[in-house]
């Protein structure tokens, strides 16, 4: 009778341990390593998306800023736990571009670009990266308020140009040297 049990208890013991030696193999060498994206996707995303993202913000120009999303975005605001999509986002957006305009007010911004990760089509992509929010008064040239947030944001190429599908952002306390020691800056 306890023989019975003792070869039991090996066969639990045996399993064990294969199952332990098969995660430690596929958790340590099972996984691909971080994989590179091209500075050909990087260039075009930047000139599809932050350039005149940059350049909506720099010239006040609310329709720009509506062609670098995608129609059907999705815009998460995790603090106020709502969620807008489509035209209501972009005319929402673009009226806040109008509104500083109407101020006679300035605005501008800057990204740092964190992660980029692209699906193997090369037409889907994820980036995080903090952004750099100036306004100025009416004729100021320094900025009266300057913050910093933390995004994310979901690319697709449409007809050969990468848009903006997804997008969320938070405030983050970081610094003016945080911010510029980051690898990856795209400023006017």
């Amino acid at each position: 009778m306890f023989d019975n049990i003792a070869i039991v208890n090996q066969d639990k013991m045996k399993q064990s341990i294969t199952f332990l030696l098969l995660l430690f193999f596929s958790v340590t060498f099972g996984q691909d390593p971080a994989k590179s994206v091209s500075s050909e996707i990087m260039e075009s995303i930047k000139s599809d998306v932050w350039v005149p993202f940059m350049e909506s913000y720099d010239e006040l120009d609310s329709q720009k800023i509506k062609t670098i999303h995608s129609q059907d975005i999705v815009r998460v605001l995790v603090h106020q736990n709502q969620v807008e999509t489509g035209s209501t986002y972009l005319d929402n957006f673009a009226g806040f571009i109008e509104s500083v305009k109407d101020k006679g007010d300035r605005i501008g911004i800057s990204f740092a670009i964190l992660t980029t990760a692209v699906d193997h089509t090369g037409t889907i992509a994820y980036q995080t990266g903090y952004y750099r929010f100036r306004s100025y008064g009416n004729g100021a040239k320094n900025p009266i308020f300057q913050g910093y947030g933390y995004f994310h944001v979901g690319l697709r190429k449409e007809n050969g140009t990468w848009k903006i599908w997804l997008d969320s952002d938070n405030h983050t306390d970081i610094t003016d040297e945080d911010f510029n020691n980051c690898e990856i800056i795209y400023e006017l």
